[in-house]
């Protein structure tokens, strides 16, 4: 086993909100949008909250009752998909990260592998109607008071 890889949200590009137990993923440069549910949707909630790869597969395994194997195949296979979409980016280990077993999501009732579901309908909307410049490109002035 390698170090811990540490990924955080890509947040210039993608916004994301985790309902009832199904992560809604919008990547607002291209349209793209995606959902995680389940074990995915417990990954993508301890990626948000600053978890490293080998303390999300720690955390499925503890959450499921699944093997250290599969945890570690599953986890790395799907941050990988998340990278290569633009969603997540490398990071560096937060100091304030939470303990995993306090980040809530619904309970699973048995272990699947987490899959990431892939929509493109948005992206003609995008087209006609670009989203607006990014936050952080827009300068901000305190209100005269």
């Amino acid at each position: 086993m390698g170090p811990a890889r540490v990924f955080r949200v890509n947040t210039d590009e993608v916004a994301s909100q985790v309902v009832d137990g199904e992560a809604i993923l919008i990547n607002l440069s291209n349209g793209m949008y995606y959902s995680l549910t389940g074990t995915g949707a417990l990954v993508w909630a301890l990626l948000e909250n600053g978890q490293d790869d080998q303390r999300i597969g720690a955390e499925l395994e503890r959450r499921t009752g699944i093997d250290h194997a599969t945890a570690a195949t599953d986890v790395d296979r799907l941050l990988e998909e998340l990278s290569v979409e633009g969603l997540i980016v490398a990071a560096e280990a937060p100091t304030d990260a939470p303990d995993p077993e306090a980040i809530v999501v619904p309970p699973l009732a048995a272990y699947a592998a987490p899959v990431l579901e892939k929509y493109s309908d948005m992206g003609d909307l995008l087209a006609l109607d670009p989203p607006m410049p990014r936050l952080a490109d827009i300068p901000w002035q305190s209100p005269a008071g």
